[in-house]
């Protein structure tokens, strides 16, 4: 008996190390690759075409996403997603190393970003992957802590590191940061796998691996999945279209400054951490269909109420006929006071949309095809939004903000009707996943 209670507590310990470790490498791998991100930023903008440049880097980080998105998840499941992460970090050393000859070359910097790319379609759809390993009873406390520590590595890894490296030495030593990042990465993935079951590890032979007839199937047999690939696509829509247009949206119809920019952005920031813990605590499988329709229609509710619900309120009050209401509007922004909890509202939206969505394909993507599946879901949210970006912009400084953020509006309602549609009763979520025998893993659910 107390043979089996020591196997039980070394069986719990062991799952506890797992996840602390999974966590912990996600944010060192987030400090490191915006460490990256930053130093090719500092090369490519000190020509004499700085937003030239910045436009080519950004161009020449989303031609991966569109061209390899699919192979590197297919490469993925081929290796297994430790392996997958494994290989990607060690990849991305020997880049850094190599991104020292492009310190002084614009060009050579823009190669370099289309290389860490590249490697990103590899090591992305992995991690995401091992969430069903490390996570799989408490997907949305894994996708909503991922979430959390990408964006407190970004701000570590942009805002502090960033900056104090290259008042050492400019933009070689922020690279020398990010190589040190990946190093110790490595040394996190190396003992996450030692965590791990061998079996848990396991790839996926060649001839299914890189076929995408099961990967096509699945999406076809999940209206669940089709549900989660549209609403992330529509939430990547809405927010970067929102970030497009609002710089004019808050010159132009708040009549404010630019440094009014933190007070409409914090409620935003706000409903996204409330939305993060509340997917934490409660998103499942089972729930996640309620939450993702919930999100499209606060999508549509804070897209429509930035766009014309300041002149409904004026409109009401002017006549209403009653005085005091009428002064009241007058005296006041109301388009900023709207503003507010609109931004709360898309903020929460954000976050359920997300959190839901990378849930449903966890709990419902079967082993050996979830690196593919997330894959596929990422190459198809980056090829939907280049023309939407690019309307995005030129409708913005054509029409204004206002008929932008009406016209992305429409969209996200054509989308919830194409959504819904085909059947106006709640679609069955399979659980996939469950129906095909896990591994055996040294790791997971407790």
């Amino acid at each position: 008996m107390w043979v089996m209670e020591l196997l039980v507590v070394g069986r719990g310990r062991q799952v506890q190390d797992a996840r602390l470790v999974f966590y912990t490498s996600r944010f060192v791998g987030q400090v490191a690759q915006n460490l990256v991100v930053a130093a090719l930023f500092v090369i490519v903008s000190t020509g004499g075409h700085a937003a030239m440049g910045l436009t080519s880097l950004l161009v020449a980080s989303l031609i991966p996403a569109i061209a390899f998105g699919l192979a590197g998840g297919a490469l993925a499941d081929r290796l297994g997603p430790m392996r997958g992460m494994l290989a990607g970090t060690f990849l991305r050393v020997a880049l850094v190393l190599g991104a020292f000859t492009a310190v002084g070359s614009p060009h050579a910097a823009l190669v370099v970003a289309f290389l860490a790319a590249t490697i990103a379609q590899l090591f992305n759809p992995a991690e995401m992957a091992l969430v069903h390993t490390i996570e799989r009873q408490h997907a949305g406390r894994a996708h909503s802590l991922l979430i959390v520590l990408q964006y407190a590595g970004q701000g570590v890894g942009m805002l502090v590191l960033a900056p104090a490296l290259y008042f050492i030495a400019g933009p070689a030593a922020i690279l020398a940061g990010a190589l040190v990042a990946y190093v110790a990465l490595c040394g996190l993935l190396f003992f996450l796998s030692l965590r791990i079951s061998a079996a848990a590890i396991g790839a996926v032979a060649v001839r299914h691996a890189f076929s995408f007839r099961t990967t096509c199937r699945f999406f076809l047999d999940q209206p669940g999945a089709r549900y989660a690939v549209v609403v992330m696509a529509l939430k990547t829509t809405v927010s970067r279209g929102i970030v497009v247009a609002l710089p004019i949206y808050l010159a132009q119809d708040l009549d404010l400054s630019k440094g009014f920019l933190p007070l409409v952005l914090l409620p935003g920031v706000a409903g996204a951490v409330i939305g993060l813990i509340w997917c934490a605590r409660t998103v499942d499988v089972e729930r996640a269909r309620d939450v993702m329709r919930l999100s499209v229609v606060a999508m549509i509710v804070g897209v429509f109420a930035l766009a014309v619900l300041d002149y409904g309120v004026e409109a009401v009050a002017h006549f209403s006929g009653v005085a005091p209401i009428a002064h009241l509007e007058a005296s006041m922004n109301t388009t900023f006071i709207i503003a507010l909890p609109a931004s709360f509202v898309l903020g929460l939206a954000f976050s359920g949309a997300l959190i839901s969505a990378r849930v449903t394909l966890t709990g419902t993507a079967p082993v050996g095809q979830q690196a593919r599946i997330f894959a596929t879901q990422g190459t198809l949210t980056e090829a939907l939004l280049v023309l939407p970006l690019l309307l995005t912009g030129v409708g913005t400084e054509v029409v204004g903000a206002r008929a932008t953020l009406a016209a992305i509006g429409i969209v996200a309602v054509l989308a919830g009707l194409i959504l819904e549609l085909p059947r106006f009763r709640a679609f069955p979520l399979v659980h996939v996943a469950e129906a095909i025998p896990e591994p055996a893993l040294g790791t997971v659910d407790s």
